[in-house]
């Protein structure tokens, strides 16, 4: 395929804001479901850090008091909080399942049926692997991002504001040693951010050129053999394979970067709490089942942020498939019907 044939439209970041509005509008025919499943998730999150207070509890009042009907009372509570949580758990699953496979249907069905109005030139400068990309594999995409991304998303935000809570509750200063840490941790998230999209666009766009060049060569074998071009069409599809390869390499290590860099940040608030806490023991501030619920709402709050970054690679990839259908959908056909017609 010659380099000039077809070249996709550049996406800046400027479009991110408005592109990302346009993912979420998606959801608005399943408004009911979408909440339905955000509510699940935020009651999981909710009880997952609840479960760590009752784990305080059950140390604090039940194993270093000795009450047994305490501890038996606590038990009680957790077995049955846990039954709720996992018919909460079997709702957003399901719920998230079916809003995927229905988006995934809306965007097909938009697309192909756009395609239908749109006019012969459009064809003809188009590379028809292009098209399929856009039909196939972005819409999948992008149906990833508004379902288990939204999921996962939102369960470690809530978990990280639930725990901000607990730990304040537990013990106020050594919560804020924590929370300092947070700002770093989210600029860091941002600075990331904007790498990853860039090498994520270049994939996408590189992705397209590589599906319609299988298509050319495919469809255009005769005209391929009978002008003796297999050594140069071999010689600019490696050229094609060779950039995927950097860009998607690029992309990879920044996104594996990202958690050692995270890791390192909240290593160091550990031994931070760790040694303050110590001095708290020592004065009474902090009983045994408070630093081991102090550790694990430290853990609830770093877990997710390198969880949200994994996330928020994803979401780079799907807002960069999202840019390309759209530009597919918002294509106007050259010859119109006027509006009398």
């Amino acid at each position: 395929m010659p380099a000039d044939y077809y070249e996709e439209e550049e996406f800046g970041t400027e479009f991110k804001s408005r592109t990302f509005s346009r993912i979420l509008s998606l959801t608005k025919p399943h408004k009911k479901w979408v909440i339905g499943f955000l509510s699940m998730v935020v009651l999981v999150s909710i009880l997952d850090a609840y479960f760590t207070y009752l784990s305080k509890r059950i140390i604090d009042e039940g194993i270093v008091a000795r009450n047994s009907s305490a501890l038996n009372g606590i038990l009680t509570q957790y077995g049955g909080l846990v039954l709720i949580q996992a018919l909460a758990f079997f709702g957003f699953i399901y719920m998230v399942s079916i809003i995927g496979e229905r988006i995934r249907y809306d965007l097909r069905r938009q697309m192909f049926n756009h395609l239908q109005m749109l006019s012969l030139s459009y064809y003809s400068k188009t590379p028809v692997g292009w098209i399929i990309a856009r039909v196939t594999n972005d819409t999948e995409r992008v149906a990833e991002l508004v379902t288990w991304g939204m999921l996962d998303s939102t369960w470690g935000l809530v978990n990280i504001l639930t725990s901000m809570v607990f730990m304040l509750a537990i013990n106020w200063q050594l919560a804020l040693i924590v929370f300092a840490i947070l700002p770093l941790l989210f600029y860091t998230a941002i600075e990331f951010r904007k790498r990853i999209l860039n090498q994520y666009r270049a994939v996408r766009k590189l992705n397209s050129k590589i599906i319609g060049s299988y298509n050319e060569n495919i469809t255009g074998v005769r005209v391929v053999k009978a002008l003796s071009r297999e050594d140069e069409n071999l010689s600019e599809f490696s050229q094609l394979t060779g950039d995927i390869y950097l860009s998607s390499y690029h992309a990879a290590w920044l996104s594996a970067l990202f958690l050692p860099v995270v890791q390192v940040i909240s290593s160091i608030a550990s031994g931070f709490i760790l040694w303050y806490s110590f001095g708290q023991v020592q004065i009474g501030a902090l009983s045994v089942g408070g630093i081991s619920a102090f550790i694990s709402y430290v853990t609830s709050i770093i877990w997710p942020i390198q969880d949200l970054a994994r996330v928020f690679a994803e979401m780079q990839h799907a807002v960069a498939s999202a840019e390309r259908i759209f530009s597919l959908v918002d294509t106007s056909p050259e010859v119109q019907d006027k509006p009398s017609a």
